[in-house]
């Protein structure tokens, strides 16, 4: 069992028991390039003592502005290991946020990946006490940046000693945004030690286990659950660009890997694709199995003679495309639909259901190996306490929940009430047993104009089950009836014939109607806006865990929007 407070006692847990010669795998020149535990202890400790010889205390906020790596976690602990407070950006971050972020956490230090010639970068770099840069391609003048290996090489001259404490302030993780200007959520060391306690009890690894990590790290979900990998001596490999993450499956072959609900529905449609363009004899037999795995109840535990047959020629090469070796694919991040997740537990996908918030360090919940209830969120972690609010919002309460919003009491008050409940905005059940299933937010149970509500995250995902569509946001909030913007998977267009607007929009007006006849009436799609433009997360209409950011989706195509109803006479 991990016995440690503190992000430091962590890291000196790693340091005294923790011996594995490729600990950490990132990608360089189109290889794998390792890290052992032991060179990752000293460089941690060298980077605490570089980041002190500049000036940075306990307390001290530090930008990391970079992507996933060995780096990033080694900057992250330095920093933890004298009392710093780490403040993680996301590397492909709009400029806006980045800006606002930066000043909002009063960020004099900064960590980032590479610089380029951009001005505004330029202006804002200059503007820091000290700025370290891992990789980059253009010549560095000024006083205040310093390479990795130039900053490595500083040398601390006092040797005062530093005490953290559980509840001093760890990391600020702003939130992703999606209806709204990001918050910076405060999380101490007991916030996240705690966490990594509970992940030990609920999910165990194995120092043999292998992990894939696909999330960005300045993502909650994904950094804690790194702390748990650390701590647990596993093999980590670092994928450096998701859309090669195929590939990397199949050479790493993964024991253990976490993703977000939008990539098992694009794996989903993809096999779903490849189907349909296979030849007649295995377009049939696939297809029926497909079928099979879409319908089956994945609570049967007894496999009859069609599952048999079915896992032999078609099932077990999609597990092989997934690397062969998983042991744990744990999902979170934003809910997954039962379709989905029936459709992978019945192909033999070892799926485990999470949910969580940045608020709650993330975890509250997840599924367990011995306790797998498929279309639930799991049972809460050892130390979180839940219960449900009179109109069966969720309630949490414990170690895990965060300190505040950062420089804002007003809306942290809102959040977390007199007794310590954090209000999570979610709609959820919890049945006899103790399983959590997240209904819907209640911020996106959108109310009519005449008095209806209507759950958007269903109707939104249920129209996202087709190769067509990328991603599909409802407008029904104070209107008469209900809209859909409809972004178009532009990458589908591209490796299919040419079809002109008027033949798209034949077929996604047949997806509507199938989508129109599972809800009622007033749920109904009755219009919607082909969009064929893709959101990114430069362009600041999603976030990094892949969801649309409505208000500013919303503030875009406010005209088109404002036309659809116009049109009606509404």
């Amino acid at each position: 069992m991990f016995d440690f407070n503190t992000l430091p006692e962590l890291f000196t847990h790693i340091q005294h028991n923790i011996r594995v010669p490729y600990y950490l795998n990132y990608r360089n020149n189109e290889e794998w390039e390792s890290i052992s535990s032991e060179t990752f202890v000293q460089t941690v400790q060298s980077l605490s003592e570089s980041f002190r010889s500049v000036g940075v205390v306990k307390g001290t906020a530090v930008g990391i502005v970079s992507p996933s790596s060995p780096f990033w976690l080694m900057v992250d602990f330095a920093l933890q290991n004298i009392g710093a407070v780490s403040v993680p950006m996301f590397f492909n971050i709009a400029t806006e946020n980045l800006v606002y972020e930066l000043d909002d956490a009063d960020v004099e230090y900064l960590f980032i990946a590479n610089i380029d010639e951009s001005k505004e970068l330029k202006q804002l770099l200059n503007s820091m006490k000290c700025v370290v840069v891992k990789d980059t391609l253009i010549d560095i003048s000024s006083e205040n940046i310093y390479t990795w290996n130039e900053f490595l090489g500083l040398e601390y001259k006092g040797n005062d000693e530093i005490t953290i404490k559980p509840e001093d302030l760890a990391t600020i993780i702003y939130t992703s945004g999606s209806t709204g200007r990001p918050k910076g959520v405060e999380l101490t060391h007991e916030n996240l030690t705690i966490q990594v306690k509970d992940a030990e009890t609920a999910l165990p690894l194995r120092q043999s286990d292998v992990m894939l990590s696909l999330l960005p790290l300045a993502h909650i979900f994904e950094r804690m659950v790194m702390y748990f990998y650390l701590a647990s001596g596993t093999k980590i490999y670092f994928v450096d660009d998701v859309q090669r993450v195929g590939e990397y499956i199949k050479d790493v072959k993964p024991s253990v890997m976490l993703v977000v609900p939008r990539l098992l529905e694009k794996i989903y449609t993809k096999i779903h694709l490849n189907i349909e363009e296979a030849p007649p004899a295995k377009r049939l037999v696939a297809g029926i199995a497909f079928w099979w795995a879409r319908v089956r109840n994945p609570d049967v535990a007894q496999r009859g003679s069609i599952d048999t047959v079915f896992n032999k020629i078609v099932y077990q090469k999609l597990l092989d495309a997934l690397g062969g070796n998983l042991r744990l694919l744990i999902c979170g991040g934003a809910p997954l639909s039962k379709p989905i997740s029936k459709f992978f537990l019945n192909i033999g996908v070892p799926l485990y259901q999470g949910y969580g918030l940045t608020e709650s360090s993330p975890v509250i919940s997840v599924n367990r190996v011995e306790n797998n209830r498929w279309g639930s969120s799991g049972q809460p972690f050892e130390h979180v306490e839940v219960k449900l609010a009179a109109n069966n919002e969720l309630l949490v309460r414990g170690k895990n929940v965060m300190r505040g919003y950062h420089k804002k009491p007003k809306e942290t008050a809102e959040a977390v009430d007199s007794d310590g409940w954090l209000h999570t905005g979610d709609l959820a059940s919890i049945d006899d047993d103790g399983y959590i299933t997240i209904m819907s937010r209640l911020k996106e149970l959108y109310k009519t104009s005449t008095g209806k509500f209507v759950p958007a995250i269903k109707v939104e995902s249920a129209l996202m089950h087709s190769k067509w569509i990328e991603y599909a946001m409802v407008v029904a909030e104070g209107k008469s009836f209900v809209t859909a913007l409809i972004f178009i998977d532009t990458q589908m267009l591209a490796k299919t014939e040419k079809k002109d607007e008027q033949a798209l929009k034949k077929i996604i007006d047949q997806r509507v109607k199938e989508v129109n006849r599972h809800f009622n009436e007033w749920e109904r799609i009755r219009d919607y806006l082909l969009i064929f433009d893709t959101p990114t997360i430069e362009s600041g209409l999603i976030t990094p865990s892949m969801k649309l950011i409505r208000k500013k989706v919303a503030d875009k195509y406010a005209h088109e929007i404002e036309n659809i109803y116009m049109k009606a006479g509404t």
